[in-house]
């Protein structure tokens, strides 16, 4: 136990200084940030639809998702060339904690980082009752708040829609 708790002492110390671009065209002064992990339960969602950040990009991804930080980094590079600015986030469903920020790395960009924080099943259907479990798990809100979902990549169409 002693062993195991040092280990994770030893991650979120190298971590803790874990920092990532709001947006890559952010002035340096405003750049770095600590990144938090967040908990997400069945009622994030909605408040997150409600009152979340517009444009913004939810990744929904697991530690094993071995596409995931490609799609990821598809969708940052297309917002790369956006005047909206959007959110890049990233919701990771199966580890907490410092468990979790040991695949921040594979996302570079991100501007919020969550985990779940309850019951899986429970969580994946207050997004999307229809969602089968399948990552990566892509949603895009425009600023107008109209959503798009799709599992992988979102097409070029998609993005374009989503970022004007």
């Amino acid at each position: 136990m002693k062993l195991h708790l040092k280990l994770v002492s030893a991650l979120v110390i190298g971590l803790g200084s874990f920092s990532t671009t709001a947006h890559p065209s952010e002035p340096q002064g405003h750049a770095a940030r600590t990144m938090a992990v967040k908990p997400f339960n069945e009622e994030t969602w909605a408040r997150l639809l409600k009152n979340g950040p517009r444009p913004a990009a939810y990744m929904f991804t697991t530690t094993y998702c071995s596409a995931c930080p490609a799609v990821f980094q598809e969708v940052r590079d297309a917002s790369k060339a956006s005047k909206a600015r959007p959110e890049l986030i990233v919701v990771m469903m199966d580890a907490e904690g410092p468990n979790a920020l040991r695949h921040a790395s594979h996302f570079k960009g991100m501007t919020q980082f969550f985990s779940f924080d309850g019951y899986e099943t429970a969580i994946r259907s207050s997004i999307d009752p229809g969602w089968r479990n399948i990552t990566p798990y892509v949603v895009l809100v425009d600023r107008q708040g109209g959503v798009q979902r799709g599992v992988g990549s979102p097409t070029s169409e998609s993005l374009r829609q989503w970022l004007r």
